[in-house]
């Protein structure tokens, strides 16, 4: 069936979205470790230091 064909593709690009969020924060957390300022992280990701900060930083 084409909606169960479809309901299975957005569920494993969901599950692809999900691991690459993990990645990229492991990522991030390795260069935060190494003293790469959040301003360098936020536009080599397209967006400020607070987003970066916000999405990476693991504190509210």
């Amino acid at each position: 069936a084409p909606i169960e064909q479809a309901i299975q593709r957005m569920v494993a690009l969901h599950r692809s979205r999900q691991q690459v969020d993990r990645e990229a924060a492991v990522a991030v957390r390795a260069l935060r470790d190494r003293g790469v300022t959040w301003s360098r992280i936020g536009q080599a990701l397209g967006m400020t230091k607070q987003s970066a900060w916000e999405r990476y930083s693991g504190e509210e």
